[in-house]
């Protein structure tokens, strides 16, 4: 899915695009879309690096269900 951007414009969360998963409160942590995705990364995230997605969690990439495709050269494991 989508980077949601907060009513105010300066918070967001990132939503799974396979089982819905949000978290919640990225911008107030991490500030900035590139930083936030540059830590999700590491974390087992995988999708576009832009916020518009689509973007797919750890738990669809272990079990098989993330229709989502990481091409980014730069995941680290």
């Amino acid at each position: 899915m989508t980077a949601v951007h907060g009513p105010d414009g300066t918070d967001f969360s990132l939503r799974c695009d396979g089982c819905g998963l949000l978290l919640r409160g990225l911008g107030a942590v991490l500030h900035r879309w590139d930083l936030a995705w540059s830590v999700l990364r590491r974390h087992g995230w995988i999708g576009a690096r832009t916020a518009d997605g689509p973007h797919g969690c750890p738990r669809c990439v272990r079990h098989g269900t993330s229709t989502v495709h990481d091409d980014l050269p730069d995941r680290h494991t």
